[in-house]
């Protein structure tokens, strides 16, 4: 077993992250981020509280909530959140009907009921996750019984996760958003997904299995950084939330990843969650947005083509150097959507 304690480790693990999927990132809103905020109406929000604690929390309502004011979003809250001055938040951004997510990254301030960010980031996130846990498909009319889940590696006895609703919920999570941070307090937020009962419980820890996504790993380095991480439990068809405020580690222990296996498919890595706080509870923005009714969904003729979206992106990347003027000079939309059918053909799990 690997112990995951630098970034040299962690490559060890997972592998180096390619200059190609680095180059998708930009450090302003374009054109594409915009059209994508205006059909989003949801969104996941990672930030610091006024105490320091990680959290997340769901925010939106209807499409184009997160208003576009120079380089800044403006975002109405729900309810009030004590984020704390000028530290990251991160942002992953939904619309229904489409795989593909958008991830803010900037600093957070709150006026009255207004969540102010100042953009330092965005990119277009792959659908796997979202592909992996099936997250648009229409939830069933009347929801599972949920019993005590049977997925824990050993009892939970104590602590936050103690609560046998809080077990329930996890037993039926197949998404959830993780929001992290690195050394110098730039957020970031990253969605997991996997089919039901992917979550792990190992004594009081939450487990989390790494699947193939956009290979950024941004999660994990900063989890290396600083420990702390919240992390945002969606449960399709579902108006509440379970938050849970962390310390985030690593296993590689061969037998715990063998039981994650999907599609014969063993995961190489996974991060384990020490909780500090759960909270499940009503989410606003969730019962607002109405996520799963079909006749709200984003019409396919009026999705962008993510190909576009990842060529231009690239483009407009400022990396320096010959490899990323190879991969600017390769952003075509032949050599994209090639690439992008084969890593989903291969690499969904």
């Amino acid at each position: 077993m690997v112990q995951v304690r630098s970034v040299e480790a962690l490559e060890q693990v997972v592998g180096s992250r390619p200059l190609g999927v680095m180059m998708k990132s930009l450090d302003a809103l374009d054109r594409h981020c915009v059209r994508l905020l205006a059909l989003s109406p949801f969104a996941v929000v990672g930030y610091a509280d006024a105490e320091g604690r990680a959290r997340a929390m769901a925010v939106g309502g209807t499409p184009g909530f997160a208003k576009v004011a120079g380089g800044t979003l403006r975002i109405t809250l729900h309810q009030p959140a004590a984020v704390a001055s000028n530290v990251g938040c991160g942002l992953l951004f939904f619309i229904p009907g489409l795989g593909e997510t958008l991830r803010v990254n900037g600093r957070g301030n709150v006026e009255g009921d207004t969540l102010i960010v100042t953009v330092e980031e965005a990119f277009a996130h792959c659908a796997k996750a979202l592909l992996r846990s099936s997250f648009w498909a229409a939830p069933p009319k009347e929801p599972p019984p949920a019993p005590v889940p049977p997925l824990a590696v050993s009892a939970v006895q104590a602590g936050p996760l103690a609560d046998p609703e809080v077990l329930a919920w996890i037993a039926r999570t197949p998404f959830v958003v993780l929001t992290s941070w690195d050394a110098g307090g730039l957020a970031d937020a990253s969605p997991k997904g996997d089919p039901v009962g992917f979550l792990r419980l190992q004594g009081g820890r939450l487990l989390v299995p790494d699947r193939p996504g956009n290979r950024r790993t941004d999660t994990f380095h900063n989890v290396i950084e600083q420990p702390r991480l919240a992390m945002l439990a969606l449960v399709p068809g579902e108006e509440r939330a379970l938050e849970i405020s962390a310390e985030g580690s690593f296993t590689t222990e061969p037998a715990l990843l063998a039981s994650m296996a999907v599609a014969g498919k063993t995961p190489k890595i996974a991060l384990v969650l020490d909780p500090k706080e759960a909270r499940l509870a009503p989410a606003p923005a969730l019962a607002a947005a109405k996520l799963w009714d079909a006749s709200r969904h984003v019409p396919a003729a009026e999705l962008p083509s993510m190909a576009e979206v990842f060529i231009d992106h690239v483009k407009q990347n400022r990396q320096r150097g010959a490899g990323a003027a190879v991969v600017r000079a390769l952003a075509s939309k032949r050599v994209m959507g090639w690439a992008l059918a084969k890593d989903y053909e291969k690499n969904q799990y």
